[in-house]
């Protein structure tokens, strides 16, 4: 009897211990299953009963100050099947589609396209992609067939009607990691959220087979479309500035070269042009270096056409005005184990200020930046806005270093006084210089109708007028004159910068360039000209002055 009772007792024991085991492993599984792994397999599931359909939004176009197009979104077509409503055979459907269709890059001859459709066809899946990007032609024909089963949905595709015209501005239209639609560079890419708009969804469930269930959930979000963006950039004018600049690279022999036109009261770019470029609608054909704008993103020494920063601030701050006679002009400066000399090794001792700027003398600017100091100097660059972004609308601006005051030794003051040793982009100088365009003003660069500049005062009034006069005799009286056309009043400066190669400066390769404003009183435009490594003449004087005279004077009439 006591051992009858003690198995029992023990197996009670057992019962009791084992029972909070067990119900405590099925807790932690449920839990495993609902908490952890829940959130997963209710995706599964979804995916399994549910189909979800993704409406393309229409991407918003690129348009220029006139409202014509220089970025569009063609509205093409989708072309699909949903077999159980076929009414004919595969083969049959796939010879009236051939009538109607025509070969692509999908299937390039019709033996591939008749191929393509029927490989298409023989997929288990009741609902089937035939063929995309259907022109309005193609749909049409096949909708006159009335073939029960076919559908269509909307497709875009992005194109450039003036193919390669304004391509670093405009960027491109390209996929994500993900297969998405991505603006990249340029417009395309500063602006792509906004151009993209909202993508849509049908998502509806369907049952073992595939099939929609009519009763079942059935959700609908519309697509959205993007905003399209009006930019400054005038066609006519960016039309002439890539002509005249594409005949400047072929009759200098230059590796590359910019062109940027500003409106001067407004700082709006009305043209921008580099080149070599390319063709957005065609990017993929192009190497990858030539994406980025290099107005934007490639920083350059200016040389000369810095230096009526410079002496704009000197005159600013007083410390010199335009009859100043440099007392250290007579002949090379020594500096440490640096000697600066002038560009022709010509010297005129006790010249004024304004024949510095004539003569691009640079022992005459080391003069002008002695006297604003290290402090003002930096001062008045960043003021400029050097060393920091300009804040226009393009992807891949850069904005380059300035050097803090106290950290300008006496070569670095020297050197960066004509524009030598200090790095800058295209549009950052242009910029500068037409805060003297603007009587002191600066005003921020802007590619959008309608943004409101920033505007700060850098020079004042006397200061902007009698550095604007300076130029006007550069213009007359320095190494351009014989390009300037009659007639025409010009506030300029030519500028021939040697390129550093493994930290030296190679004296036959430059960046030659011309920069000013006219007409010199009441500016209408500030034009930068550049030509890298022009064959033909190294100076900045005899190749992108000529060419930038040329285009001023297109502009005038």
């Amino acid at each position: 009897m006591l051992n009858k009772f003690g198995t029992t007792y023990n197996r009670l024991r057992v019962i009791t211990f084992v029972i909070p085991i067990v119900f405590f492993v099925l807790i932690c599984r449920l839990f495993y299953w609902q908490i952890i792994r829940g959130p997963e397999l209710q995706t599964k599931s979804e995916k399994q009963h549910q189909t979800v359909t993704v409406l393309t939004a229409k991407r918003g176009d690129i348009l220029d100050s006139e409202g014509g197009v220089l970025a569009g979104t063609k509205n093409l077509y989708h072309l699909y099947v949903y077999k159980p409503q076929m009414k004919i055979s595969n083969n049959d459907l796939v010879e009236l589609l051939m009538t109607s269709l025509t070969p692509d890059q999908e299937a390039s001859t019709a033996a591939d396209l008749r191929k393509y459709l029927q490989d298409r066809l023989a997929l288990s899946s009741n609902w089937i992609s035939l063929k995309h990007y259907l022109s309005s032609d193609e749909k049409e024909k096949v909708e006159k067939q009335k073939i029960v089963g076919l559908g269509f949905e909307d497709e875009y595709v992005r194109y450039y009607p003036e193919a390669s015209m304004g391509a670093h501005i405009l960027g491109f239209v390209g996929q994500d990691a993900a297969g998405q639609e991505q603006g990249y560079f340029g417009l395309e890419g500063y602006f792509d959220r906004m151009l993209k708009g909202r993508e849509g969804k049908v998502r509806t469930e369907k049952d073992g087979q595939g099939n929609p269930i009519l009763i079942g959930n059935y959700q609908f979000l519309h697509a959205i479309e993007g905003k399209a963006i009006q930019t400054t950039i005038d066609k006519k004018i960016q039309f002439v500035a890539e002509s005249y600049l594409k005949e400047g690279i072929q009759k200098y022999q230059a590796l590359a070269g910019n062109v940027i036109i500003m409106e001067s009261k407004t700082g709006k770019i009305k043209a921008m042009a580099s080149y070599p470029n390319y063709d957005p609608g065609k990017f993929s054909e192009f190497d990858k270096s030539s994406y980025k704008s290099p107005l934007m993103a490639d920083l350059f020494e200016p040389g000369s056409i810095f230096k009526p920063l410079v002496m704009a601030a000197a005159l600013n701050e007083k410390l010199v005005t335009p009859e100043t006679k440099c007392d250290i002009c007579s002949g090379p400066i020594n500096i440490g184990k640096y000697t600066i000399k002038t560009w022709n090794e010509e010297y005129h001792s006790q010249t004024t200020m304004t024949d510095v700027i004539v003569n691009s003398d640079n022992t005459g600017m080391v003069f002008a930046a002695r006297k604003l100091g290290p402090d003002k100097f930096s001062d008045y660059l960043s003021k400029y806005g050097l060393g920091k972004k300009t804040k226009i609308e393009i992807q891949e601006e850069v904005s380059g270093t300035l050097r803090e005051g106290k950290k300008y030794g006496e070569i670095d003051l020297a050197t960066n006084s004509f524009g030598q040793g200090i790095a800058v982009t295209p549009i950052q100088i242009i910029t500068a210089i037409n805060t003297i365009a603007n009587g002191g003003k600066y005003i921020s660069p802007s590619l959008i109708e309608g943004t409101t500049p920033i505007q700060r005062s850098v020079l004042n009034p006397e200061a902007a007028s009698d550095m604007t006069q300076i130029m006007v005799e550069a213009v007359d009286r320095g190494e351009a004159k014989h390009a300037k056309p009659a007639g025409l009043s010009v506030a300029g400066k030519t500028g021939t910068a040697q390129i550093p190669i493994d930290g030296r400066y190679d004296p036959k390769k430059t960046i030659a360039s011309f920069i000013g404003f006219f007409p010199s009183q009441n500016p209408k435009y500030t034009m930068l000209v550049t030509f890298r490594e022009p064959q033909t003449s190294i100076w900045g004087s005899e190749t992108a002055a000529p060419l930038w005279f040329a285009i001023a004077k297109q502009l005038l009439l």
